[in-house]
């Protein structure tokens, strides 16, 4: 196990990298100039835009920006965006609120998801098995921002159970938003968890525990779910990944100051050092996310600890 972990430790150094480069890349060719609209109605004068091309280093050749960009990450600095804020600064405002709708979303999605599909799983073919597979194909076909509008609509404007907006990151502004950052991956999580767990429950070692007297629930809860929930924490470890990561629809319908509003806004005003930096601030939270994930495989299935 512990040989894995540095594996895998390792791995993420160059998937790191990688994406840095391939995000520089594709904001380098943005079309358009980052300079447009910065001086009002009329256009900046040749001596403003030689000044922040120079200042950003945007005049020299793309490997050579990339190549200093680079050695300020390895420092740490993730850079200044193009109105004299660190990126870090600006990122520390916002994770806060992103990463608390991030965790109530993904304990929103563990705890209905698992235990919707142990009930359809443990009821297969019955009224509770097909109303839960119904709920679920429901949510999976409809867009979360059409989910998120709804919900906005319904349970804020018309019967004010939430607040429409969430722009202070209160616990109370974001319960709704996690409810519909949630509702998606539930629908996943319970038709994962179902799956696995139906497959388990012809295993041989069901009918031995059943043959010894073993209830259903106690045969489920001890021997069978253990398994049946492996697949459904890659699952979910990487659905918090991408939580993490900030969800831009949602945060842009109930108006969260997050990260994903920020990395929206810095798209549309073409700050390319806010977007590169952000994006990798991201990669490396979700790689973390999935290695963490990968250890507690070895608390589920000890056969990995062996390795």
């Amino acid at each position: 196990m512990g040989k894995y972990i540095i594996r895998r430790v390792l791995q993420m150094i160059p998937v790191l990298l990688g994406t840095t480069f391939l995000i520089y890349l594709l904001v380098f060719l943005l079309p358009g100039d980052p300079t447009d609209g910065r001086c009002g109605q009329r256009p900046c004068s040749p001596e403003y835009v030689a000044s922040f091309r120079a200042e950003y280093n945007l005049d020299k050749p793309f490997i050579v920006q990339y190549l200093l960009y680079l050695g300020k990450l390895l420092h740490g600095d993730l850079g200044t965006n193009f109105y004299g804020n660190t990126v870090v600064s600006e990122l520390a405002v916002r994770y806060p609120v992103t990463l608390k709708l991030a965790v109530m979303a993904i304990i929103i999605e563990a705890v209905v998801g698992i235990a919707a599909g142990v009930a359809a799983g443990m009821r297969k073919g019955k009224f509770v098995d097909n109303l839960i597979t119904i709920t679920t194909l429901v949510l999976i076909s409809i867009p979360v921002f059409v989910i998120g509008s709804l919900a906005q609509l319904v349970l804020g404007v018309k019967w004010h159970i939430f607040p429409v907006t969430s722009t202070n990151g209160t616990f109370d502004q974001l319960i709704l938003p996690a409810i519909v950052l949630a509702a998606l991956n539930v629908a996943y999580a319970a038709r994962l968890t179902r799956t696995s767990l139906v497959e388990n429950l012809r295993a041989d070692y069901v009918r031995t525990a059943k043959a010894k007297g073993l209830s259903a629930l106690r045969t489920v809860g001890i021997h069978t779910l253990r398994n049946s929930l492996i697949p459904v924490i890659t699952y979910i470890g990487a659905s918090f990944g991408s939580l993490l990561g900030g969800a831009i629809v949602t945060e842009r319908i109930f108006n969260v100051n997050g990260v994903g509003s920020f990395l929206f806004r810095s798209i549309n005003t073409q700050d390319g050092v806010s977007v590169v930096g952000t994006v990798v601030v991201l990669v490396f939270v979700y790689l973390v996310v999935n290695l963490l994930v990968d250890i507690l495989y070895g608390v589920l299935d000890p056969r990995m600890s062996r390795d």
